[in-house]
């Protein structure tokens, strides 16, 4: 007799706490206030914080383009971004920075506004976003990422791997490709392989294979800054004008960021939604890249806390002048690359982007395109967690709508916008979870041995007059569960007096659709004279049971309260069952 179940078992985490904004404040405060590690960690730290941040340039500057708005925003993105956010979140390196899908969704949320009119609200667009993933946060909202399955997320971050690999060959290669898509391009780009620019090409497999090297030599603290710094410097002394520097993207001399309050008295129900519909993809994005990233010194991660690190530095953004940000797959990517050790990475690349920004501007415009965009399609492949794919393919054809799920969450990634593919992605795992917690309820009979022991047996498909029969049952009873429950219970034909005991031990709630499930079973059993019994069954449970106009205490339903020793409340109801059984059988003769 198996005397636990899943929901025995004790899951509470700090985030389902009466009070969960508290627990995230007060770990986001310790995080925040954390000891400064060691020099040797902190001067790598320092390396990757530099390397992230010119790696970020010209994605900052892109993502600007792509919002909408001055390129100059973007970089501001990257500065506010990892300063405040990289304070508060628990995935110590993950960058929270200017992302793509962000920056499109933005834009699209104000695209119908005038050019002018959309430059004043789209900062207090990035402020509100950061306020409903604050809020999140606060609440212990994150511990809802565990509805979007694991396939689902492996497609998804996969999807996003590759097309961070795609959106870099034209940079890498110098051939400008034409298409709807980044596998439409990424074709265009492979048919017309003879047309790239060789000088480019060269750079870029120069950077990859000064990458690659450099990790095997005394430099490898390094080789992020030397594989690109090396092609940039050839570029400028042999004077290759034909290659791309960071310069021919966009003007980056744009000093420091200063604050300016958005006008919230222009508020209205579009940029709310708006608002809210960007913040959820963030933070589900965010999600995934966090389950990628563990931390290096063995600390636990929390959702929750990464909504709100999110949400902070969406505000300090918004605040600033600066795009909206979340957890960056590419960037997170280049940092772990970077041999990034603790959270003072994603600081030291706010710091850095600053000193970039405000100071070396006139330097880093000279960096070669070709090298970052290779430092990128490096990241990018990196990414792609191998062992998460195999994983979800070796769970076997009999999951196969977990491998329907994360292919088409994959495919949908590299064909349709980004938010789109988020939602199909949470529209599926929605759909695994109904169907998974639906079918996985099973139901086993419990016979009592001559030792005393307890074994399980197939349930009988028909019950026997005036004898007990003993239930379990295991899985997920909500809804679409209750109803397979409904299937798999016995049924009484024509016998007279059967008697069900429904051990329900680790339920802590029972549902209309199980209530209903259950009277109309009692029902049955009591048209043949019969009763069901419920036993394990907890305070609220009992509560449900004694409130419920369909179940009747004493009369065809009875219900035993759940006891320190396993197993005593149905050993009680047994004997109440066998009592009846006797008296029933005993009051005929009498009469």
């Amino acid at each position: 007799m198996r005397e636990t179940s899943t929901e025995d078992k004790d899951t509470t985490t700090d985030e389902e706490f009466h009070l969960p904004g508290l627990t995230v404040l007060r770990d986001a405060v310790q995080n925040a206030s954390r000891k400064v590690p060691p020099r040797n960690k902190l001067q790598q730290d320092g390396i990757a914080g530099l390397t992230t941040a010119v790696s970020s340039l010209p994605d900052g500057m892109a993502n600007g383009l792509l919002a909408g708005v001055n390129p100059i925003y973007g970089l501001y993105a990257c500065i506010a971004g990892p300063l405040v956010g990289g304070l508060f979140s628990s995935t110590q390196l993950m960058v929270i920075t200017a992302t793509s899908a962000s920056a499109i969704m933005a834009g699209q949320t104000l695209g119908s506004l005038p050019a002018e009119e959309r430059s004043k609200v789209f900062f207090l667009l990035v402020v509100l976003i950061g306020v409903f993933q604050a809020a999140m946060g606060l609440l212990g909202m994150g511990r809802l990422t565990r509805f979007v399955s694991f396939s689902v997320m492996t497609g998804f971050l996969t999807g996003i791997s590759v097309l961070l690999v795609m959106s870099q060959l034209p940079t890498a290669t110098g051939y400008e490709a034409s298409g709807s898509n980044s596998i439409v391009r990424t074709f265009n780009l492979l048919w017309h392989i003879n047309q790239v620019h060789l000088p480019t090409t060269s750079m870029a497999a120069l950077t990859i294979l000064l990458a690659i090297f450099l990790q095997k030599t005394p430099l490898k603290k390094f080789f992020a800054l030397i594989a690109i710094a090396i092609p940039s410097l050839i570029v400028f002394i042999v004077g290759l004008e034909d290659v791309k520097v960071v310069q021919d993207v966009g003007d980056i001399t744009g000093g420091f960021p200063r604050l300016a309050v958005p006008p919230f008295s222009a508020i209205n129900m579009d940029i709310i939604t708006g608002a809210m519909a960007v913040a959820i993809v963030i933070l589900i994005q965010g999600a995934g890249v966090s389950q990628n990233v563990p931390n290096k010194n063995g600390q636990s991660t929390s959702t929750s806390r990464d909504f709100v690190a999110q949400g902070v530095g969406n505000m300090a953004s918004g605040f600033f002048q600066g795009l909206p940000v979340g957890g960056s797959l590419g960037t997170t990517a280049v940092n772990v690359l970077a041999r990034a050790q603790t959270r003072w990475s994603v600081i030291f690349s706010g710091l850095s982007m600053t000193l970039i920004v405000v100071a070396l501007s006139s330097i880093v415009a000279h960096t070669a395109m070709p090298s970052l965009g290779a430092m990128l399609i490096l990241a990018g492949i990196r990414s792609i967690k191998l062992s998460d794919i195999v994983s979800t393919w070796n769970s076997g054809w009999k999951s196969w709508p977990s491998l329907l799920a994360g292919g088409v969450t994959f495919g949908a990634t590299l064909i349709l916008p980004i938010p789109t593919a988020v939602g199909i992605g949470v529209l599926l795992s929605a759909f695994l979870f109904v169907t998974r917690s639906s079918t996985e309820v099973s139901l086993v009979e419990l016979r009592k041995r001559s030792d005393g022991k307890i074994e399980e047996h197939t349930p009988p498909k028909k019950l026997t007059g005036n004898q007990v029969t003993v239930l379990n049952v295991y899985g997920n009873l909500f809804y679409a569960g209750a109803r397979t429950l409904e299937h798999l219970l016995p049924k009484p034909g024509n016998v007279e007096n059967p008697v069900v005991i429904l051990r329900l031990r680790g339920r802590t709630h029972l549902g209309a659709t199980l209530i209903s499930v259950l009277a109309d079973y009692s029902s049955l059993l009591q048209s043949q004279k019969g009763k069901l019994y419920l036993t394990g069954v907890s305070e609220q449970v009992y509560r449900e049971v004694m409130n419920s106009d369909k179940l009747r205490i004493n009369g065809p339903v009875k219900a035993f309260k759940v006891e320190p020793v396993l197993g005593l409340s149905t050993h009680n109801a047994v004997v109440d069952a066998e009592a009846w059984l006797l008296e029933d059988e005993a009051a005929p003769a009498q009469h």
